[in-house]
């Protein structure tokens, strides 16, 4: 009697998800909740790989519009920086000590110092500034700060042009070691990949953040040696070594000993490799972590 009672259908007796869609269906249904492996996440993030490289040319593009020079301001822009640079510190506090071609010094210091400062400012921002499409629409949020990576490395290229013709103009010749320059901008690439993702983390939970950078990297302009030499300043090894745990005086020391012939230390290679190599795992594995909080 009981087993045939069991057997019957009735209100009392709730009948399971798996009872009613099958065992093996609800073995093949997702957890939306649950993260996605960081593999599953690095194929999501290619497949929409048009997002980061479309969106931030297209900004490229419609950036200037509205003015006389249009997008020659993207080659005017460096060469006013430069310009102002060279005025201050080459001319009137003499800055040139230990450097045969200041300009030449000076123009790769800073194009690159600027690049690595628009990414972080960019970064900064991108989760606020976009927070209508994280609310509307499941996607990757990598693909921001990523974004903001690629909108000022295309920026960045007009500038490197007048780097490379500012050399030329004061008398440097290309070698082989000029094409080790390519070595350098991938490495800076990545660098500036994983920093804003760290930024852009932060940036999303600490508003005050945008009020902070321009102190922090203003600090940080003079900390890396844009505009002077600091084997000529510096006579402290212990501080040489402190300026070389900077990634972007690597960075930029790396760059000026393609193109200019300037020496260059182990260590400062050694930083290199080793900030571009972690920074950028260490800015995915900190992004992801707070992914799921923003637009909250």
């Amino acid at each position: 009697m009981d087993d045939a009672t069991n057997s019957l259908p009735g209100p009392e007796r709730p009948v399971s998800a798996a009872n009613r869609i099958g065992v093996s269906d609800a073995r093949r249904l997702v957890d939306l909740t649950a993260a996605p492996s960081v593999g599953a996440y690095l194929r999501d993030v290619w497949r929409r790989r048009e997002f980061a490289v479309v969106v931030p040319a297209q900004d490229l593009r419609a950036q200037n519009m509205d003015t006389a020079l249009g997008q020659l301001w993207h080659l005017v822009n460096p060469a006013l920086l430069v310009g102002v640079y060279f005025l201050v510190f080459g001319v009137l506090l003499d800055t040139r000590r230990g450097v045969d071609n200041f300009l030449g010094f000076l123009v790769v210091g800073v194009v690159l110092f600027h690049l690595f400062q628009r990414v972080v400012q960019d970064a900064a921002v991108c989760i606020t500034r976009n927070l209508g499409l994280i609310r509307s629409i499941q996607f990757p949020r990598i693909l921001l700060p990523l974004a903001a990576v690629n909108g000022q490395t295309l920026a960045f290229l007009p500038a490197l042009g007048v780097a490379l013709l500012t050399l030329l103009a004061t008398g440097e010749r290309p070698t082989l070691r000029w094409l080790l320059l390519a070595a350098v901008l991938v490495a800076m690439y990545l660098f500036n990949l994983g920093a804003a993702l760290v930024v852009a983390r932060v940036g999303a939970s600490v508003r005050d953040l945008q009020r902070l950078l321009p102190h922090l990297l203003r600090l940080l302009f003079y900390a890396s040696g844009v505009i002077f030499s600091v084997e000529a300043f510096v006579t402290s090894e212990a501080w040489r070594r402190a300026f070389a745990i900077n990634p972007v005086y690597d960075l930029i020391t790396c760059a000026r000993w393609c193109l200019l012939g300037t020496g260059v230390e182990r260590s400062v290679v050694i930083g290199l490799v080793v900030w571009c190599a972690v920074l950028p795992a260490a800015g995915l594995l900190v992004f992801r972590r707070g992914e799921r909080r923003f637009g909250s």
